[in-house]
């Protein structure tokens, strides 16, 4: 869902339709994962290494193990568009600053990072 900020441009709403499903990184996981647009956070435990949006979590997700990225699990939530997906996935971002992730809110970023415009 989504709605406007008081400059009217458009802005991510927290909703509860969402529901996480978790498949473990290996092959027969990443098997069971469907091609649809979604969410997903790759992670070990509660703090996530990476989270992303994709119109195909089959692919990305293949995509992922092919360049040696690894993880325990994969959390992902299924969304109607990928619009919904990424503005999700921008949210989730700023919550939980994941290692990862290159592109990151200013609240996440260092001081250092913050500094030199990374």
């Amino acid at each position: 869902m989504r709605g406007r900020n008081i400059r009217g441009q458009i802005k991510a709403i927290k909703t509860n339709d969402y529901t996480a499903k978790r498949v473990s990184f290996t092959d027969v996981g990443i098997s069971k994962l469907p091609n649809i647009n979604g969410v997903y956070k790759i992670g070990c435990g509660k703090k996530p290494l990476y989270i992303g949006s994709t119109s195909d979590l089959h692919r990305r997700i293949n995509e992922h193990k092919r360049s040696g990225n690894d993880g325990c699990s994969i959390s992902y939530i299924p969304t109607r568009t990928r619009k919904e997906a990424y503005n999700l996935e921008r949210n989730l971002i700023g919550k939980s600053c994941p290692s990862r992730n290159k592109t990151k809110p200013d609240n996440c970023k260092s001081n250092w990072e913050k500094f030199f415009g990374f």
